[in-house]
């Protein structure tokens, strides 16, 4: 019982993780920067945003811990189940857990970049928000591993989870690919704040880990669920 409450938690910490990060990217932090401007309008930008940028670096990061937890209950539940690929299952955690430590690291550089706008090289500046803005988007292929590993095991988790889960996860996973365009172009649909890369990455992965997050906790918050119907496996079963 005492398990199952930790588990209970940590699943929920998906839908805390979704509002702190929706709240930083989208609410109280702004927009991407024109990535097509001159190095003195990108320092202007963090001049002019710079309280706005410290909020979604804190918010930001308070989302990662509450992504990570969750990750690794997602991977318990899925382990759990006997008809389930540990080696897939393994596979898919590790790939989703490196976008948590990953994106840690690019905040750091979004708050470097505000830190000092203003008081130095607006080159330096804009040299620094690159890194921050295309490596937090430059997660996108294990992130899309990790989706669609875990699409493929929740179709084969029976009736685990909604199978809609499942064939969005997929979905999820075919649209990652779209960020791919930001390290070629510098504006538009596939630059690095158009609709495909940048607000079509942070809607889906949100909406993903929030109605995730929601099933798991369904699932876990029912009478005997985490117990009844999660059977472990017996060593070296695989599907």
């Amino acid at each position: 019982m005492n398990d199952l409450r930790w588990q209970r938690a940590f699943a929920a910490s998906g839908v805390i993780f979704a509002i702190l990060c929706g709240a930083g990217l989208e609410v109280f932090g702004p927009q991407p920067p024109a990535f097509d401007t001159s190095a003195a309008a990108t320092a202007r930008y963090y001049v002019v945003h710079h309280d706005a940028i410290m909020a979604l670096v804190t918010l930001s990061a308070l989302a990662m811990a509450f992504l990570l937890p969750w990750t690794i209950q997602l991977g318990v539940m899925l382990w759990k189940r006997p008809e389930l690929s540990r080696t897939a299952v393994l596979v898919a955690i590790v790939s989703l857990v490196a976008s948590p430590v990953l994106l840690s690291f690019d905040l750091t550089f979004f708050a470097i970049a505000a830190y000092r706008a203003g008081s130095i090289s607006p080159d330096v500046t804009q040299a620094l928000s690159d890194v921050a803005w295309i490596g937090s988007m430059l997660i996108w292929p294990q992130l899309g591993v990790g989706m669609a590993i875990v699409g493929v095991l929740l179709l084969r988790a029976g009736s685990m989870f909604p199978r809609w889960l499942g064939w969005y996860s997929i979905f999820c996973a075919v649209a990652e690919p779209f960020q791919a365009g930001i390290i070629f172009t510098t504006h538009g649909a596939f630059g690095p704040r158009g609709w495909t890369s940048w607000y079509g990455a942070v809607i889906t992965w949100g909406i993903w880990v929030l109605a995730l997050s929601i099933a798991m906790c369904r699932r876990l918050f029912t009478t005997d669920a985490g117990t009844k119907h999660d059977v472990r496996a017996p060593v070296g079963a695989n599907a």
